[in-house]
């Protein structure tokens, strides 16, 4: 920290010190670290949790060195972001606003916890952060979750700040097979240099951290790095964060002896490059219903289709490994349907469908019950995967029939509790159902059936 910076020393007499902010910490531990700065003169720590806090002040006490009960320490038991809201409202000159801010939180698992890593947070932080202040951001692992840290990195950016990646070994984490963990060090309005970080004064105690680990961490490996244009900003508006947590593929990105060195890079042609990548956002978006569609219909145009970009993970307590072994049962589920059955008692239960839907149903029956009598041999099934449109003609309404109920099994089976936009009532913090995961099994039915009618509409023009 050595005065956040040494502009910012400059800029305070000695009685004033740095005013510092810490956003999560809950357990006290932050606080221990910051307060062996002696050039600090307050801290202020936001947790909405009070059963953090608490334990903070008694069972963790021994690990924080009682850092909570510290004179310098300010307390606020609430939310952040209202926090900084609401500590806007009372800027009224440079004294009130903070020389280093800490975003100390768990790793997001939900649309809730997101929202403190939004271009909307990051922007809050800015109007209460010195324009010589540096923000130090908690991340996700750049290894295990590569798009998930480099959408932070962009939604850094986009607010303004002036962003430095970072990837740290932190040994419990490895063992526990997280890779190497990752935070963000950003600036206001000048960019953090490597002159400037040689001038660190270190304090005493320390293990592992000197100068040459903390340059070190500033280097990513380049096939890692490289990754960061290929994602979209995260905001409240467009919420893309958790869509990258819960999609991640670790395995996909192939390491280099080549590392990029973050330090050295030039802020101008970064700034530039990440902006054509902004554009880029406007017209390809993960969540976005036309975006997806035409992903599905440029997906299945292939001999190999990926169809974990087609069906991605939507909810938190799901994984890629689960969808990957769902989406291997669904040949044997379609093996084991029985179309004539299922048809019969559509248009039996199905009284208020068009007519010309029930006479089409109807003539589908017929064909699938005296069309493959040489295929069905001793079983009375006939299977849904033998049946194809070089045996039968099918009109429009049977097909988007077919199409509807085939696609609506499939998304049972992948998202059991969103398929029928029931949603998910196993996790509830915030009550922001608006922001639409509770419909992802009945928007990706409604993909499946565009695409399909799509199909069949370009075999039939044929």
């Amino acid at each position: 920290m050595n005065g956040a910076r040494s502009q910012v020393s400059q800029d305070n007499s000695a009685n004033e010190g740095i005013r510092v902010l810490i956003c999560g910490g809950g357990d006290g531990l932050a606080a221990r670290d910051v307060l062996r700065f002696p050039e600090v003169s307050s801290i202020d720590l936001v947790d909405f949790n009070p059963e953090v806090l608490n334990l903070a002040k008694t069972v963790f006490a021994p690990f924080n060195e009682n850092s909570l009960s510290d004179r310098k320490v300010n307390i606020h038991c609430q939310d952040a972001f209202w926090f900084l809201s609401d500590r806007i409202q009372n800027i009224t000159n440079p004294d009130d606003l903070y020389h280093v801010v800490i975003c100390d939180f768990t790793y997001p698992t939900s649309p809730e916890e997101t929202r403190v890593h939004s271009q909307e947070w990051f922007q809050l932080i800015r109007q209460v952060l010195h324009p010589q202040g540096i923000l130090s951001d908690n991340a996700v692992s750049p290894d295990c979750n590569t798009l998930g840290f480099w959408c932070m990195y962009q939604t850094l950016w986009s607010a303004g700040m002036i962003a430095k990646p970072m990837q740290v070994c932190i040994p419990s984490f490895h063992q526990l097979g997280y890779g190497d963990w990752g935070f963000f060090l950003a600036a206001n309005e000048q960019a953090i240099t490597k002159a400037e970080l040689a001038n660190i004064h270190f304090p005493d105690g320390l293990r592992l951290l000197n100068l040459d680990s903390l340059l070190a961490a500033f280097c990513i490996n380049d096939a890692i790095a490289e990754q960061r244009f290929a994602v979209n900003i995260h905001s409240q508006k467009s919420p893309q964060l958790l869509y990258y947590l819960l999609n991640h593929h670790p395995n996909i990105i192939e390491s280099t002896d080549q590392n990029i060195d973050f330090l050295a890079l030039d802020d101008a042609q970064e700034i530039n490059r990440l902006s054509q990548s902004w554009m880029r956002s406007l017209v390809i978006d993960p969540l976005g219903l036309e975006s997806v569609t035409k992903l599905w219909l440029e997906q299945m145009q292939k001999s190999d289709p990926n169809l974990q970009k087609l069906l991605p993970v939507q909810n938190f307590y799901h994984t890629p490994i689960m969808t990957a072994s769902w989406l291997a049962s669904v040949p044997q589920l379609l093996e084991v349907i029985n179309l004539p059955r299922l048809i019969d008692r559509i248009i039996t239960r199905g009284k208020d469908l068009p007519p010309q839907a029930i006479a089409d149903l109807q003539q589908l029956l017929t064909k699938l019950k005296s069309g493959n009598q040489e295929e069905r041999k001793d079983s009375n099934d006939v299977a849904l995967n033998r049946i194809g449109s070089e045996t039968f003609q099918f009109s429009t309404s049977t097909k988007l029939l077919i199409s509807l109920t085939v696609t609506m099994l499939v998304a049972n089976l992948i998202a059991p509790d969103s398929a029928f936009a029931k949603g998910s009532s196993s996790y509830s913090s915030g009550g922001n159902s608006e922001l639409g995961w509770g419909f992802a099994g009945m928007i990706m039915t409604t993909l499946g059936v565009i695409w399909l009618a799509n199909l069949y509409a370009d075999s039939d023009s044929k």
